[in-house]
């Protein structure tokens, strides 16, 4: 059966882009139903969320939070020396315990949706999809670990949440055998669009919160502070470009071939001698490939946030929810016209 997925880029405070444009989608094309939803990053919060349709609350968290309702900044200096972030995330974790009540995982333990929040394991190095069901699964490129408590889902939220040097890696205390650190899942180990199509969708809504061209910062980094973390933002948040590209590249190499066996087919030959000609198992990369349906719901323009993301200011946070909106609107009823 054909599946419908969503997946979300990370950004810190950049993913209420994607909250706003999950508004329109739930107010203005209710028919869409999602079977597969992942996010990463703060849009760890965003997936089992839009999975059990708590658009508000998601609005409220993403204007009504500011920094120091997810990260202690203050104590920068005397947690350098002794410490495996920068930051205190205390606050992260109580908000993390409040959202995700027993009730609420339940709830998404009952949902007939696969539901992903992603990790990167820094002992493994391999970038972990956690879900609260299913069966745990071991591929070439990825883990899948089905959560069965609370207690532990909530520690793969806040790992999936945590920017590496700034906050802290979370141990999942219920995996077996060693001792495991997840830290953010983002960046060009994160490939949602692959997890999707081996899950079997055929239709991907993308949400990405940054532009398709990257833009000129036009700031001088001074301090080291500044320049750690620009690149923590770099190689963090995202998606693995080579995700998107593929994608891209195989729904464009299906279409130029079945136009070719159309013209093949025109110009005389028989159907079974032109599927004989294509019919190459073991050097045919496309065997067994369809063409994906993909929508990809992006700023035009970089959204401006401070600290890579980590500064919450929920005015900002308001517009960029309203450009999230607005973006979704032009984009999918420009593909529906």
């Amino acid at each position: 059966m054909a599946k419908t997925a969503l997946v979300i880029s990370g950004g810190g405070s950049r993913s209420a882009f994607a909250v706003g444009a999950l508004k329109y989608l739930y107010a203005q094309r209710p028919a869409i139903e999602f079977d597969i939803i992942c996010g990463t990053g703060t849009s760890a919060l965003i997936a089992p969320l839009a999975a059990l349709g708590e658009i508000g609350l998601l609005e409220k968290l993403f204007t009504s939070n500011s920094t120091t309702d997810i990260v202690n900044t203050a104590t920068l200096m005397q947690r350098f020396p002794h410490h495996n972030s920068l930051y205190n995330a205390t606050a992260l974790t109580l908000k993390v315990n409040n959202i995700f009540s027993d009730a609420r995982f339940h709830a998404l333990e009952q949902l007939d949706k696969e539901i992903f929040v992603t990790g990167y394991c820094l002992q493994t190095n391999r970038t972990t999809y956690f879900s609260p069901r299913g069966r745990n699964t071991v591929q070439k490129d990825y883990d899948i670990i089905t959560l069965h408590d609370n207690y532990s889902f909530r520690e793969a939220v806040l790992a999936s949440i945590s920017m590496p040097v700034f906050m802290p890696p979370v141990a999942i205390a219920s995996l077996p055998d060693h001792v495991q650190q997840f830290t953010n899942g983002g960046g060009e180990y994160y490939n949602p669009i692959k997890l999707a199509i081996d899950k079997g969708a055929t239709t991907i809504y993308t949400i990405l919160l940054t532009p398709a061209e990257p833009e000129d910062d036009g700031i001088e980094f001074k301090s080291l502070l500044d320049v750690l973390e620009k690149q923590i933002d770099i190689h963090t948040n995202g998606m693995s470009p080579a995700d998107l590209k593929m994608t891209q590249f195989f729904n464009d190499a299906i279409t130029y071939l079945d136009a070719v066996k159309e013209n093949m087919k025109q110009a005389g030959i028989p159907e079974p001698a032109v599927n004989n000609y294509f019919d190459l198992p073991a050097n045919n990369p496309f065997r067994d490939k369809k063409v994906i349906n993909l929508h990809i719901i992006r700023p035009k323009a970089a959204l401006r946030v401070q600290l890579g993301g980590l500064e919450f200011i929920p005015e900002e946070m308001k517009m960029m929810m309203k450009n999230g909106e607005e973006a979704a609107a032009e984009i999918l009823e420009k593909q529906k016209a």
